[in-house]
This record gives C-alpha cells, structure tokens and sequence, in this order.
C-alpha cells in the first residue's frame, strides 16, 4: 500500500463506528456481510492491495439497492425513516420508480 486511506465498518449489533488510517504497511479486515467503506484520505495517490473471501464476492451499493429500483417508497420510507418527497427524489435522481 502506498498514500493513505482513511477505511472503517459499523458494526450490527451497536451501530459503533470502527475506523483507521491506513499507512504503508498496514492492514485491515472487514467483517464479511458488514456495512464498511474506504477512500484516500491525502492529496496524493492510493494505492491498496485488497483480497476477498471468494472469487466473486460480489458488490452491492446501498443508495443504490434503495433508490435506483422499482421497491414501493411505502417500503424504503419505513426502513430508511425518509419522507416521501425524500424518497422520491431519491429515486428520480438515481433512476428508481415509485
């Protein structure tokens, strides 16, 4: 790894926040199914070396599992605590429909 990226997971069972800076030479594993992002927190270039549990660990983006698909906005309103003009505009920014 070169640069630095700032990376951390929340947990499922309290919503706590674990984060880090990673340097060169430093690791960090992510609970497999758990909510966790990553990003170059300094001016200059990342690079990371990342490894997966399989071969096709596949990948899926939370905004977009909720606002870019035809799930009623009666639905993502109860689970996301988002009015319906929220939802909405949501979903029409990310190609959803109500």
């Amino acid at each position: 790894m070169e640069g630095n990226i700032l990376a951390g997971f929340i947990s499922s069972d309290s919503n706590t926040v674990y984060t880090k800076t990673l340097n060169k030479g430093d690791i960090m594993v992510f609970p497999q199914g758990l909510l966790h992002y990553q990003y170059n927190s300094a001016v200059s270039p990342a690079v990371a070396l990342i490894a997966f549990s399989g071969p096709n660990p596949g990948l899926q983006i939370t905004v977009l599992a909720l606002f870019a698909n035809n799930l009623p906005s009666a639905v993502v309103e109860k689970v996301t605590f988002l009015d319906d003009a929220q939802v909405m505009k949501l979903k029409s920014v990310l190609g959803g429909t109500s």
